[in-house]
């Protein structure tokens, strides 16, 4: 009975250690996810005050660049919500892990070895301004974007300058090809900015746009007099991600932030920034369709990749002519 007891008091020692271990210490994380991301890490860090949290905020290709020079000596331990694209060109850079919160989410959004866990959907649609076109006149589909009706009615981001911008030429590529996409350009006026796009339709400066389907909410909160379509053909169903680094500085803690950055709490946090979880027990943001009712098509996000510069070269000198 002695031995029991003494295993037993060992036993508990070694478990309240490794929690310890868990709950105490540093973390850094790199947070390209803005607004959502700082509300997840703020979160993290109520739950686990023992940690000291860093922060390191800045776009999706700054932080994989940085990451990339410092892949013998990593510096940073998870990065949240990052496009899946930058991790599939990147996948040494990342850790397997089997997160207790993986039966919550579609395999779709989840790396085959866990290395990486869907965070949102930045789903595309089209914004129209209500007060320029009858609900008629709405364009219902990529091809639609093609048709004569629309020839100067159509504001879009150079795919050159925008990566949500590349995202829509190429799924209108991955859909319908170069000869429904030229016509697209024709129709189209381009700007420099993506944040242009909702801001001209919702000013009433033009009729239709492309956008994320976040920016529309965002208008539409704002009463600006705009609705979204999504696209019948279907949006493609891109995500972005969270993942550990591999070889970070504190690698329990990347553990438990991870945990924490795929429970239905941190995704709650994410959908009241109107970000669409990917989660399967998360509800879309209120005033957004309900995920399960969009339509969408298997976007493939390894071609888009492995096309772009392709892709834009054309795109340049069509642009150009």
């Amino acid at each position: 009975m002695k031995l029991k007891l003494v295993v037993a008091i060992v036993a508990a020692g070694t478990l309240m250690s490794q929690t310890a271990i868990a709950q105490e210490g540093a973390l850094v994380v790199y947070n390209p996810a803005g607004d959502a991301g700082e509300l997840i890490i703020d979160a993290f860090r109520e739950k686990y005050p023992a940690i000291s949290i860093s922060a390191i905020n800045a776009g999706v290709g700054e932080l994989f660049t940085r990451m990339a020079a410092e892949k013998a000596n990593p510096q940073g331990d998870a990065i949240l919500c990052a496009s899946s694209e930058a991790f599939l060109a990147n996948p040494d850079l990342f850790e397997p892990y089997d997160s207790p919160e993986l039966p919550n989410f579609d395999a779709s959004v989840v790396a085959a070895d866990h290395s990486f866990y869907g965070c949102s959907m930045p789903l595309q649609a089209f914004i129209i301004n209500t007060n320029l076109l009858s609900e008629d006149e709405y364009p219902r589909s990529w091809a639609d974007l093609a048709k004569p009706e629309l020839q100067g009615k159509l504001v879009l981001a150079n795919p050159s300058l925008s990566g949500s911008a590349y995202a829509q030429l190429a799924q209108i590529l991955q859909l319908h090809g170069w000869e429904v996409a030229e016509q697209v350009m024709k129709n189209a006026r381009f700007t420099t900015s993506s944040q242009s796009v909702f801001q001209d339709v919702g000013r009433g400066e033009i009729e239709v746009g492309v956008t994320g389907e976040v920016n529309v909410k965002t208008m539409m909160d704002e009463g600006y007099p705009v609705v979204a379509v999504y696209p019948s053909d279907g949006t493609g169903l891109r995500f972005d991600a969270s993942a550990i680094i591999a070889g970070g500085p504190n690698p329990d803690n990347a553990r438990l932030f991870l945990d924490f950055a795929n429970s239905k709490e941190a995704h709650e946090l994410i959908v009241s920034t109107n970000r669409r979880s990917v989660r399967t027990d998360v509800v879309a943001p209120e005033g957004l369709m309900p995920t399960s009712e969009v339509p969408t098509f298997p976007y493939d996000d390894n071609l888009a990749a492995s096309t772009r510069d392709e892709n834009l070269a054309r795109f340049d000198e069509l642009f150009s002519q």
